[in-house]
């Protein structure tokens, strides 16, 4: 009898129709949602899956490359980093057109560091990295490509949310439950400062505020309209970041403004808020 046939309990997530089909993007989706990856135990919490089911689940995604183990845990594989490039590229080219990838590979070039391009998520409280290009360096900050992070804890979300109307601001500062991340994880009283740096200067240093030793600059990226729908960031390790912040606040400027003049932005850069 095959393995999808049976008719264990232990097999019935397999053969349960339409809802089946939904745990590959949800072992995915989870995985991609912690940035060292998830153990085996995290996921068969997570997902409430028979043992047996989920290890053939995960067996399958190695196979085909949509994920790998690391010093224990469950990463994203390159099958899924490519399949991430392509659904984000999919997205209507107003928004975010893939020809920002030149740019972003010359932001990496460049500085030697980790970049990404950041998007807000549909419910606006996170930022959503749909493109990444890791460091090369021994010592490096790398993120996964599909992670995501609160918008007040990651220099990228901090620009977005600077570029916010007042009643979008007030609502979201309303809404949100700040979480000390590091003990340098902004409060609310600290981000409002922060933001008001990024619209007097239109850059912004994050420090250490998702990871301790970890900080980024980031830039905006403007749509037609002079909208700011995403970001621009470059992440490295806090001291390498802080010794060449001058330098690095240039590039991330040079790069937000290449990417909003490709998103047919034409107005002052960085944008007046």
């Amino acid at each position: 009898m095959s393995e999808v046939g049976e008719n264990s309990r232990d097999g019935e997530w397999l053969t349960a129709g339409p809802r089946a089909i939904l745990r590959v993007p949800e072992v995915l989706m989870a995985v991609a949602s912690e940035l060292e990856g998830c153990s085996f135990t995290e996921l068969r919490d997570r997902l409430e899956l028979p043992k047996s089911s989920l290890h053939r689940l995960l067996r399958t995604l190695e196979h085909g490359g949509y994920l790998h183990q690391k010093s224990g845990c469950y990463v994203l594989g390159p099958q899924a980093e490519q399949l991430a490039r392509k659904l984000s590229q999919a997205l209507p080219t107003e928004d975010l057109p893939a020809t920002s990838r030149p740019t972003i590979e010359w932001l990496a070039r460049e500085t030697g560091e980790s970049v990404m391009l950041g998007v807000p998520t549909r419910d606006g409280n996170e930022i959503f990295y749909v493109e990444v290009i890791n460091s090369a360096t021994p010592l490096r900050f790398t993120v996964p490509l599909g992670h995501k992070r609160p918008l007040y804890a990651a220099a990228s979300g901090q620009v977005v949310l600077a570029h916010r109307s007042r009643e979008e601001l007030t609502r979201y500062l309303a809404e949100t439950e700040f979480q000390q991340l590091t003990r340098e994880t902004l409060s609310r009283e600290q981000l409002l400062a922060q933001l008001a740096r990024v619209r007097e200067r239109g850059v912004v240093l994050d420090r250490n505020g998702s990871f301790m030793g970890a900080s980024a600059v980031a830039s905006p990226c403007c749509d037609k309209n002079g909208d700011v729908k995403s970001a621009i960031s470059i992440a490295g390790p806090t001291e390498r970041i802080e010794q060449a912040l001058d330098h690095l606040f240039r590039l991330s400027l040079e790069a937000g403004e290449k990417i909003s003049r490709l998103l047919g932005y034409t107005g002052p850069y960085p944008p007046r808020v």
